[in-house]
């Protein structure tokens, strides 16, 4: 990387450092059907340097889209969008390349008969309606191709990240704490803390010892007079931070003493394998390792071997926090723990190469880097699993009832709920797009019945337990849908735009951090659906099991 690219993403290199940056560069991104929420999407993603996107859209540009979409011109008129939107979003970054296919998605699908044209791309982006979405969402499935399909309509916005599996290694998880191994130090760093008299020290020695040999000395001494327990309960930890204060010389004077009484949490800290990762690790078992198997998985194995070699206890990540101590002592200390990470890193490797050997796969497939990488950051690893499924039991059981209708024909007897009502926004957006799927044009308040009939026999499925619990009622009093869905259906039918700016501003920019996260790899991504209400200005995550 130049040192200009270091100047012009300075801001995004903090987040997701050079390895992050990498892997957005040789990202290719494609986005079907050009809209102000696709176009926002996509402005996102160029600025801070995606390599390529491909924009696949056969229309042309109307008034309709000049007045709702920033990156068009007047002289666009009439002219091929797809094309006009990738010259204009062209100008925003010249490390981007842009490519536009003037066709619908309808046509690629249909001239591209093997589906080898999906293989070049990294994550799909539709942008509302599209046809035959779920052809593209099965051959994507089968690709491992990550989907994110976002739509607005009116106030309303919804994301769902369609995905057969997400990893992720650097999650930058705020909850990580400094593994410091004070209650179980290693044989180098336990040699270094009995190195220190802190009786014989000077004042001034006395008050730069590191925290950290501070509290390794506490707890071996605390241990003495209690069954070589830690402090366990609220009344044992004020008490061994009133040890800390008794060890010191003058608690008003010695940063250091006071840092170890601010910071006891760490002391508190217990070496163990967290039930996540011990979960994901025996899950490995049951996973067949082969010559296509994705390099996180080796990873897992290879982290299983390490454990039952290591006392059970993961690679030491190597990094101190900052701490009160001169120079030579806090070097001394980094080193022994980055040493210790190291030779972590070593014996980590070497179970990678044992099981890349037995499948025949080249060690050329890993690098130091990635490997330095999964060490530091064992604790908190990700893992998800999703579905095909853009509606299901599991999301209309949020509205009262696993088919999403009322049997009683009491609906005030059924109040909503929070839960209740995002969902009923997700499915009013279903029902919106599938009336286009059927009638072909959006849906207005003069359709408020067909729409709700609509919403009844193309979102609802008929063979869950709505056609059981329907089947007792007469055709002439079916199952009753809650008052505050039909509300949400005649907000969305009187405002039947997809492209009110301030709406596509928020969900491209949701929707964008989204791909972000999947292109880098790094940061949790969304696990599955985002539904966001502009009228109350808020927003809840769901997943469809």
């Amino acid at each position: 990387m130049t040192v200009d690219k270091e100047a012009q993403y300075d801001r995004q290199l903090r987040l997701w450092a050079t390895s992050g940056q990498s892997n957005l560069e040789s990202s290719h991104i494609a986005l079907i059907n050009v809209s102000a929420t696709g176009c926002e999407v996509l402005k996102n993603l160029i600025l801070p340097g995606i390599g390529k996107y491909t924009i696949i859209d056969d229309r042309v540009v109307t008034q309709e889209h000049l007045s709702s979409n920033f990156f068009l011109k007047l002289k666009d008129l009439g002219k091929k969008l797809a094309s006009c939107v990738k010259t204009n979003l062209n100008e925003l970054n010249a490390d981007a390349r842009g490519f536009a296919i003037e066709k619908s998605v309808e046509q690629v699908l249909e001239y591209d008969a093997e589906y080898k044209f999906w293989d070049q791309f990294h994550c799909v982006i539709v942008s509302n309606y599209t046809p035959k979405l779920q052809h593209l969402i099965d051959i994507l499935w089968d690709k491992h191709i990550p989907l994110l399909i976002v739509n607005t309509v009116g106030f309303y916005g919804s994301l769902n990240l369609i995905a057969n599996e997400t990893t992720v290694i650097e999650t930058h998880d705020p909850s990580k704490l400094f593994d410091l191994r004070i209650d179980q130090p290693w044989p180098e760093l336990q040699q270094y803390a009995d190195s220190f008299h802190l009786d014989e020290l000077s004042d001034q020695d006395h008050a730069h010892v590191p925290y950290i040999v501070i509290f390794i000395k506490a707890l071996q001494f605390w241990k003495l007079s209690h069954d070589g327990q830690p402090p366990l309960t609220y009344h044992e930890k004020k008490s061994f931070k009133n040890l800390i204060e008794s060890m010191s010389r003058d608690i008003t004077l010695e940063t250091n003493f006071i840092e170890a009484v601010q910071s006891c949490h760490r002391a508190f800290q217990k070496t163990e394998l967290p039930q996540s990762i011990k979960t994901l690790v025996e899950s490995i078992d049951s996973k067949p390792l082969n010559d296509s198997t994705p390099l996180f998985w080796i990873y897992i194995a290879a982290l299983r071997d390490f454990l039952k070699l290591n006392n059970n206890i993961l690679p030491l990540p190597g990094k101190l926090p900052d701490m009160a101590s001169d120079t030579k002592n806090y070097t001394t200390l980094a080193n022994l723990y980055r040493d210790k990470a190291l030779k972590d890193q070593i014996l980590f490797t070497e179970q990678v190469y044992k099981i890349l050997n037995r499948l025949g796969r080249a060690r050329e497939t890993i690098t130091t880097e990635s490997i330095a990488t999964f060490c530091k950051n064992t604790q908190l690893l990700f893992v998800t699993t999703g579905t095909k499924d853009l509606i299901n039991d599991s999301i209309l059981t949020n509205l009262g009832s696993p088919s999403g209708l009322l049997e009683s024909a009491d609906t005030a007897a059924v109040a909503s709920s929070p839960e209740s009502d995002m969902i009923s926004i997700y499915v009013a957006i279903l029902t919106f797009n599938a009336y286009i799927e059927v009638n072909k044009v959006p849906p207005t308040i003069d359709d408020f019945y067909e729409f709700v009939s609509i919403y009844r026999s193309k979102i609802l499925n008929p063979n869950s337990a709505s056609a059981a619990s329907s089947s007792s009622l007469t055709p002439s009093t079916p199952p009753k849908i809650h008052p505050s869905t039909l509300e949400v259906f005649k907000e969305i039918l009187m405002h039947n735009s997809t492209n009110y700016p301030n709406l596509s501003s928020v969900m491209g920019g949701v929707a964008s951090q989204e791909i972000l996260k999947l292109t880098t790899a790094q940061y949790v991504p969304l696990d599955n659906l985002f539904i966001f209400d502009g009228i109350k200005s808020t927003s809840e995550r769901f997943k469809i099991q």
